[in-house]
């Protein structure tokens, strides 16, 4: 375990996405421009009319990733993430005409229908980042 302290909640930024954005896009690209170095997702709802999604498929390593597309309507139910050196990584919850979920690592190709909004928090303080663990081959979160 690694405990990544000393950080503090500089800006809270909304974003609303209209027809045709790509989510996971439009919250790197802000990321990228308000140069986000650590932050976090706190908070994702919206509609999608095609999504993508993956989710790890047992237990071992190294891991399998299933990747799955979604024809909408699809309702965005909530998403959450870290943002390490401008580059989000999000999980979601999404219902698929309000009787099927999915849930997983939300990927590029979650074009939104009606509307999203997100909310982002920037940190100061520290600087976060992702590399390799040197053993698993597996992300790992680091404090810079």
């Amino acid at each position: 375990m690694d405990v990544m302290d000393g950080m503090q909640i500089e800006e809270i930024i909304c974003v609303y996405m209209e027809y045709g954005d790509d989510f996971h896009e439009c919250v790197e690209k802000v990321a990228r421009e308000r140069d986000i170095r650590a932050g976090a997702i706190l908070s994702g709802v919206g509609t999608f009319d095609k999504a993508r999604i993956h989710y790890i498929t047992h237990t071992e390593l190294p891991s399998d990733d299933k990747f799955v597309e979604i024809e909408g309507p699809v309702e965005l139910c909530s998403v959450d993430g870290i943002i390490a050196d401008c580059k989000p990584h999000m999980h979601c919850t999404m219902a698929l005409r309000g009787d099927e979920l999915f849930s997983g690592h939300l990927e590029p190709g979650c074009r939104v229908l009606y509307l999203a909004e997100v909310v982002i928090a920037r940190f100061a303080g520290r600087r976060l980042e992702r590399d390799r663990h040197p053993d698993l081959g597996t992300p790992r979160l680091k404090a810079g």
